[in-house]
């Protein structure tokens, strides 16, 4: 990025910033009388920055307007270098620290409460992505027969989730139920369910006695658990809020937004590569690899668990967007949430 942004002089980054912020409020071409205003210049001087600016990618106009709007690479080179980030207010402050006030009785609750948040504050879509496989661990685990070669699993987890799942076996294990929980229950106490697998398989190489039938058993048990509940879980609030945006007010852009948000693997797919980034990353525009996503963006940050990166938090919106506002918003917000997090495994 560095490489391109060198050659903007100092009156065309002022001249970018002035049409990126009026843009982001009005939703409106940015014209040059309103630049020349604001900066003392002449329309004429302004009109061939401007021109400049559009030979370099950063700015275009509509076909049926003489003012300019920020491409993708202009909201880009703004959100890197020209923008300067607000300091949220006292009264959004106020607001988000007494959304979370109430305590809650699992991860999955804190998660889908946050979506609300991001939502109602921001007036865009709040998505918040959680991955179970990273920071919860195991407290106990129920194992009852509730059929030939089926097994009611009762998980639960360090975080207070209880999850109830029926799985299929390979043979009947009624009379070897109570062996495999103690199994389960005795050596993986205090582990995350990849741990637990791991420990497992890392038993049945060492071992070939008795207990290896059942280690075996086990080991099945919790491969078939994993399969149905390590999904990254995904939550979406608001998708309707952006059908109030200017971009989005034709019926064919409506259903378009009804349509993107109802496959969340999409989503996943689009933002898993940040699973592992704790500071707020910002995809713009065409920057997402799939194109019914490209005329949106996408501001997150990194939630923890047990000091452990969990998952995404953030909001979708235009790219239009008050990144100014809305990037530092997310890491509050995001701060918050690792708090709640913290005192719910405490």
């Amino acid at each position: 990025m560095d490489m391109v942004l060198k050659y903007i002089t100092d009156r065309q980054n002022r001249i970018l910033e002035i049409i990126v912020s009026s843009y982001v409020n009005t939703a409106e071409p940015v014209g040059s009388r309103l630049v020349s205003k604001m900066m003392g210049f002449s329309s004429a001087t302004i009109r061939n920055v401007m021109s400049d600016l559009e030979d370099l990618g950063y700015i275009t106009h509509p076909h049926t307007s003489a003012g300019r709007v920020p491409t993708d690479k202009g909201y880009r080179c703004y959100v890197e270098s020209l923008m300067r980030a607000k300091e949220i207010t006292k009264k959004e402050a106020s607001r988000i620290e007494e959304e979370y006030r109430l305590r809650r009785k699992s991860v999955d609750e804190i998660m889908k409460k946050t979506a609300e948040v991001l939502s109602s504050i921001t007036d865009y879509t709040g998505v918040v992505l959680f991955s179970r496989s990273r920071g919860i661990t195991f407290k106990n685990i129920d194992l009852v027969s509730v059929g030939r070669k089926k097994v009611l699993v009762v998980l639960v987890m360090s975080t207070g989730i209880v999850k109830n799942f029926i799985i299929d076996t390979a043979e009947d294990l009624e009379k070897d139920l109570d062996k495999i929980n103690n199994v389960l229950n005795s050596a993986c106490c205090g582990l995350t369910l990849d741990d637990v697998r791991e420990r497992l398989l890392g038993q049945l190489r060492r071992e070939r006695d008795s207990t290896h039938h059942f280690l075996k058993q086990s080991s099945e048990i919790i491969e078939a658990v994993l399969q149905i509940y390590y999904d990254t879980e995904v939550y979406l609030e608001g998708t309707s809020r952006l059908l109030s945006k200017p971009e989005f007010g034709d019926p064919k852009a409506a259903r378009s937004i009804l349509q993107l948000f109802e496959n969340k693997n999409l989503l996943l797919e689009l933002l898993e590569g940040d699973l592992g980034e704790d500071r707020a990353t910002v995809h713009i525009g065409r920057e997402n690899k799939y194109p019914t996503f490209q005329n949106y963006s996408i501001v997150t940050s990194g939630c923890r668990l047990n000091d452990e990166l969990v998952g995404r938090l953030g909001v979708i919106g235009p790219t239009r967007m008050e990144y100014d506002h809305l990037i530092p918003l997310v890491n509050y917000i995001s701060e918050t949430v690792n708090r709640t997090l913290r005192y719910l495994v405490e």
